[in-house]
């Protein structure tokens, strides 16, 4: 009789040892690549600062910039480098303004077509993958890898967007060309 109470008693300490490793509390750690990958497909609004790399065939130029989206209006703002420091960018419905106080520039475009294709910003990976046949998510040590293969662009072959496992949140944004350069990359300091 003592054995089986032993026994009911470690079994009992054991399973809600159990229990407590497998419910490990408010993180993404369970989560599933379909769940994430909605989870991302589903981000309706956003702020970030990112920094922006830039590769040419004779040069790279980097950018520190401020995004700000919610649904269709998207304000970027240039915090660096200084030349260009305080241009302001913002999308709304199909409107594009710039404007640089510094410069004293102020330019309206109406009905400006490219306001969805932006590459620089996230809604942009998120509205591609969305609609892309040759989109994949894979997980990679920490990471979760999110790729979409572009048809339609000559010089953007392959964009990966990398989140962080347990935060979901995006940490780089690697876009490259059809030899597999990476023309443009952006990694998120802030989101």
């Amino acid at each position: 009789l003592a054995i089986a109470i032993l026994l009911v008693i470690i079994s009992i300490i054991f399973s809600k040892k159990s229990y407590e490793t497998i419910n490990i509390g408010n993180n993404n750690l369970n989560k599933t690549l379909e769940e994430v990958e909605d989870y991302i497909l589903n981000i309706k609004e956003y702020t970030a600062t990112i920094e922006v790399t830039v590769n040419s065939n004779k040069n790279s130029n980097k950018y520190l910039i401020k995004q700000n989206h919610k649904e269709k209006n998207d304000e970027q703002e240039v915090l660096e480098p200084d030349t260009i420091k305080g241009v302001k960018l913002e999308y709304k419905d199909s409107s594009l303004k710039i404007e640089n106080s510094n410069l004293n520039l102020k330019k309206i475009y109406n009905n400006y077509p490219y306001i969805e294709s932006n590459i620089l910003w996230l809604n942009s990976f998120i509205e591609e993958y969305r609609n892309s046949e040759q989109r994949n998510i894979t997980e990679k040590n920490e990471e979760i890898v999110m790729q979409i293969k572009r048809k339609k662009d000559k010089k953007i072959v392959t964009e990966e967007l990398i989140l962080d496992k347990k935060t979901l949140k995006p940490t780089k944004l690697s876009i490259m060309d059809n030899s597999k350069n990476v023309i443009v990359y952006i990694l998120y300091n802030e989101i």
